[in-house]
């Protein structure tokens, strides 16, 4: 099913400008969330695997969130932690620690002992969530070490949890 908020928004425009002034508040299109959407979202935000971490970390001052994306209007909830361990210390907790939670590891890219780390590279796993195929990221926005800007060092690094679902049509992919 395709999101029709922006077609709606547009057909708004060209019946006001028409003269057709009798119209209902549309002031709900302006944002792509649905209220099922929304919904959902604090559903998401609800799943305790948001609460599973390496010892120590600890939930960063406004780390937590849910709501819909700004660029996919799909629902969201995500955790962001700050850890005293490694990149690789923490793929490999929640390598095995999500699989002990029901999610199955979908995509990982290379997180090794000794190698660099690259911006944007994840831990991708999934699960149905009230029959929606739910993706959760698991990613690692930490400050740069030395070296080039899109590369992370291997000293401690933040851990970002990132679970998105579309409960419409189920066609999302966040990993």
């Amino acid at each position: 099913m395709m999101r029709v908020v922006p077609v709606l928004g547009a057909l708004v425009g060209v019946l006001l400008a028409a003269g057709c002034g009798a119209l209902p508040d549309m002031s709900a299109l302006d944002d792509e969330c649905t209220r099922g959407d929304k919904r959902f979202a604090e559903k998401l935000d609800a799943l305790t695997v948001l609460e599973i971490r390496p010892g120590g970390a600890t939930l960063l001052a406004d780390g937590a969130g849910h709501g819909c994306g700004d660029s996919t209007g799909y629902p969201y909830a995500s955790r962001w932690y700050h850890t005293g361990i490694s990149a690789e210390e923490i793929a490999d907790f929640y390598r095995d620690a999500l699989p002990a939670a029901g999610w199955k590891l979908r995509h990982a890219d290379p997180i090794h002992a000794q190698q660099r780390v690259f911006r944007g590279a994840r831990l991708c796993f999934t699960r149905p969530v009230d029959g929606v195929e739910t993706y959760l990221s698991v990613g690692f926005p930490g400050a740069l070490d030395a070296g080039p800007e899109d590369v992370l060092g291997a000293g401690p690094a933040d851990v970002d949890l990132h679970v998105m679902a579309d409960p419409e049509d189920g066609h999302v992919n966040n990993c």
